[in-house]
């Protein structure tokens, strides 16, 4: 329970008996001081906007912003670059080889496929999320471990909330929930799709809808054939290529994201903050679709401050999908397909945010 203190003195009081010279001091005549004890939670602060902050931030001006969010994004491409060529170096494989079809089986089976996507989503890295949008893409994984992978992805939100010392405490919770949420709620998806392809006499192989490869969602086709051997000279290239494309759009893309992030994230984290009821974890699952690693920032520092309680942190993170999501818009030919997958992972924030509420209602 929070204690609270308030202890009142008064400023600028001369000695007894002295002579009182009216000075600055005199025409402010009482302070008080608010002393804060927490044993609950961060989301349990009492917090307030302080000025000196927002006088910073007025101060920062829209081309100290703009440098600064170039200088993100084009750390965060090169650090997703070497991720993206080995992905698009398995996709390469995978066309070339004649066990093309067992592989695939075995990358899309649904019970570990979601459990290895989500263990992957785990680490703070926002390659890992392009990463198996390009594999879904390519139709090498089916919806169900694409919305695990989502679901674990944090950016920037781990690292942030471990280097706080009130917010350390609460890493290990978030990251089971969701690593839990994402390999059930992705196996149920899998299993969900299975039964509807079959249902309607596809031949669904290990949890994914497609029945070729020219069924995936993706919008060009790859040029090599399934059953050649292709050499390490070809595989290469190709892979490079698809990945340096990739980053190209993801640095472009994600740049704009991010600047609509700086300057909208906050009053969006303030609205989540404000509502009740449903209203915070869904505030803030609309606040985590903002495909931009300032999402994750602004909700692990709202979470530290107070600002953002715990439900609507595990709403925001689970719904904040990096920049993966862009890939996958950019990218996917089929926009219902897209389009399913984005409510897919708003339901999955909205549902994970109220289990988290009656876990941890604060």
């Amino acid at each position: 329970m929070r204690k609270i203190k308030v202890r009142t003195y008064e400023a600028g009081r001369p000695p007894s008996g002295a002579v009182q010279t009216p000075t600055v001091l005199d025409t402010v005549r009482h302070h008080t001081l608010l002393e804060t004890s927490i044993s609950s939670p961060p989301a349990a602060k009492i917090t307030s906007i302080d000025k000196t902050h927002a006088e910073v931030h007025m101060a920062h001006t829209f081309p100290d912003l703009l440098r600064e969010v170039l200088s993100e994004s084009f750390i965060h491409t090169v650090r997703m670059l070497p991720i993206l060529i080995v992905a698009f170096g398995v996709v390469e494989t995978v066309s070339h080889r004649a066990e093309a079809n067992r592989l695939k089986r075995s990358m899309a089976h649904p019970l570990l496929g979601p459990i290895a996507a989500a263990a992957l989503g785990l680490l703070p890295q926002c390659g890992f999320s392009v990463a198996t949008t390009s594999l879904y893409i390519e139709g090498l994984i089916p919806t169900g471990s694409l919305l695990a992978s989502y679901i674990a992805t944090s950016d920037e939100a781990i690292p942030i909330l471990m280097a706080n010392p009130d917010t350390f405490s609460w890493v290990i919770p978030l990251l089971g929930t969701k690593l839990v949420w994402g390999a059930i709620a992705g196996i149920a998806v899998n299993y969900g799709m299975r039964k509807a392809a079959v249902s309607h006499g596809a031949h669904a192989r290990s949890g994914t809808a497609y029945r070729s490869r020219d069924d995936a969602p993706h919008r060009t086709h790859t040029h090599t054939c399934v059953g050649t051997k292709g050499t390490v000279k070809e595989i290469i290239p190709h892979a490079i290529s698809r990945a340096l494309r990739i980053a190209a759009m993801v640095f472009v893309l994600s740049s704009l994201f991010d600047t609509a992030g700086h300057l909208f994230s906050e009053r969006l984290a303030e609205a989540a903050a404000s509502g009740r009821g449903i209203v915070r974890p869904l505030s803030a699952s609309f606040l985590g679709l903002i495909p931009s690693c300032a999402t994750s920032v602004v909700l692990a520092e709202g979470f530290g401050s107070g600002l953002v309680s715990f439900p609507a942190l595990v709403s925001g993170l689970t719904a904040n999908a990096g920049v993966g999501l862009l890939v996958l818009i950019k990218e996917s030919r089929s926009r219902s397909q897209t389009l399913g997958v984005v409510v897919l992972l708003v339901l999955s924030a909205l549902i994970s945010g109220s289990l988290a509420s009656i876990a941890a209602p604060f």
